[in-house]
């Protein structure tokens, strides 16, 4: 992301951000930062864990929620109409997540997404 107070930076089709954001301490000026390395016609995608153990190394400011419309309002500079936000988690892997080892809760539990238990959260967009 340093390349953009470069003032020349190269633009790729393809920029992803994965378990990079929820580090950033200005989300916004971050995401801003991919949407100007994506170039006209190419896509970012971004994940970051929500519903997740902090792992504040350094910091963990959780930027994403897919329950949230903010989330892809557009401040970043991709248009509303070309992103998506969406997550994945359930209430057992929550609670294997916090509560230790995942195999405590057997490896074939239910993975069924349900909305209210987001682990994962990612958004996929596409530059105008």
């Amino acid at each position: 992301m340093l390349q953009l107070h470069l003032g020349r930076f190269r633009q790729y089709s393809v920029v992803i951000a994965d378990q990079v954001l929820e580090h950033a301490q200005r989300p916004l000026a971050a995401a801003q930062n991919i949407h100007a390395m994506t170039r006209p016609g190419g896509w970012a995608m971004v994940a970051t864990p929500f519903l997740f153990r902090v792992h504040a190394r350094p910091h963990d400011y959780k930027p994403l929620d897919s329950r949230r419309p903010e989330a892809g309002d557009g401040r970043s500079g991709f248009p509303e109409s070309e992103i998506e936000v969406f997550g994945w988690g359930n209430k057992a892997c929550a609670k294997a997540h916090i509560g230790g080892p995942v195999r405590a809760y057997g490896l074939w539990r239910d993975l069924s997404n349900d909305e209210e238990y987001p682990l994962m959260v990612w958004a996929f967009a596409r530059r105008a």
